[in-house]
């Protein structure tokens, strides 16, 4: 028997209503050399139940979990099942066209280098718009990390989560890291984790059906964000950004970049600089100090107050001049010693868009 290509995981609890069409989906994918894990949380036996006939075929099995896991401790457990050379992660609630696999395995097999391979996600019930998210092809790791942290918060959900994974990728990410707010932002640092491996494609095709709820916990948090919600997000990004590092002035950078734009954003103002203090708190209860040092925090917080006594300035045109300044700084981080490598970035990244 071949060797599957593709582990589809399946983590649902409370999902017996509406599994049988996402798996029906999957036994319908024109490219059927893939392997299902239905990972069942919390002894659901209902759902077990509604998944059962699926086991009749030989590519799908199913594993019920005595106790909850919650969903990050469920992703974190098939990530660490035997993957194939894919990962898929796939929710119980949503379904893609019946080629989905297929050509997303095409992308996937002419770009090597591609850490995820998604595609476009049209969204139906709460919503009924399209997700899209450029793809990120930078040749530099740091200059990956730096294009996908620039994006937010605008980033919206994560949608290379729901395409085809490298797990060559996956195992230099590691796990997704837990908090007390089941890991709704966490999962944004582990994409930027994935970004030191290799690059984003995405396929702008619509392959994706996403159920959008509109009282889900993650729809609630990112509609009417909390505090102590965007400061997981702020250590989960230094975390992802730092393993990266090799000097003292990348690390700066990368800090002041994540300060930026999750406590700055959009504008600095007179509650900005106090606001740091919470977010050091945070670090400071997760033993997390190290990914902001007291030398580097003080000179991310001047450099806000000197903000302060400018007026605002949000032009069009001083957002261009900000994104250059922004780009010349990642340029002077990644090549300090060439001049001739620093100009061909500027030159190759002129036409990236917008990150102010």
């Amino acid at each position: 028997m071949t060797t599957p290509r593709i582990t589809v995981g399946l983590p649902v609890y409370k999902g017996a209503d509406l599994i049988p069409k996402a798996l029906d989906c999957l036994q319908r994918q024109t490219f059927g050399n893939f392997e299902a894990i239905i990972s069942v949380d919390g002894n659901d036996t209902e759902t077990a139940a509604a998944c059962r006939p699926i086991l009749a075929d030989r590519r799908f099995r199913m594993v019920v979990h005595p106790k909850r896991l919650d969903w990050v401790g469920n992703f974190n457990w098939l990530l660490q099942q035997d993957l194939k050379e894919f990962f898929c992660y796939r929710q119980h609630d949503d379904t893609t066209s019946a080629d989905f696999f297929q050509i997303l395995l095409r992308v996937a097999d002419s770009e090597p280098n591609a850490a995820a391979v998604y595609c476009d996600c049209q969204m139906s019930g709460a919503r009924n718009d399209t997700e899209i998210v450029p793809s990120i092809k930078a040749e530099q790791p740091l200059e990956r990390i730096f294009e996908y942290i620039a994006r937010l918060p605008h980033i919206g959900p994560p949608v290379p989560l729901r395409g085809l994974i490298r797990s060559a990728a996956i195992r230099q990410a590691g796990l997704v890291r837990s908090d007390e707010f089941r890991a709704a932002y966490q999962v944004y640092g582990w994409l930027t984790k994935l970004l030191r491996w290799g690059t984003f494609s995405r396929c702008a095709e619509p392959l994706y059906y996403r159920l959008d709820h509109g009282r889900s916990y993650t729809r609630q948090h990112w509609d009417k964000v909390q505090l102590d919600a965007w400061t997981t997000l702020f250590t989960t990004l230094l975390d992802a950004a730092i393993q990266s590092c090799r000097t003292p002035e990348q690390r700066r950078f990368f800090q002041k970049t994540i300060v930026d734009r999750i406590i700055a954003f959009p504008n600095v103002d007179k509650g900005t600089v106090a606001k740091i203090a919470e977010f050091l708190q945070r670090l400071a209860r997760e033993g997390n100090t190290d990914l902001l040092d007291t030398p580097g925090c003080l000179v991310i917080v001047e450099s806000l107050q000197n903000q302060l006594s400018e007026p605002k300035r949000l032009s069009r045109w001083h957002k261009g001049l900000s994104q250059i300044r922004k780009r010349q700084e990642l340029a002077k981080v990644i090549y300090p010693t060439s001049a001739w490598r620093r100009l061909w970035y500027q030159i190759r990244t002129a036409t990236y868009g917008s990150v102010g």
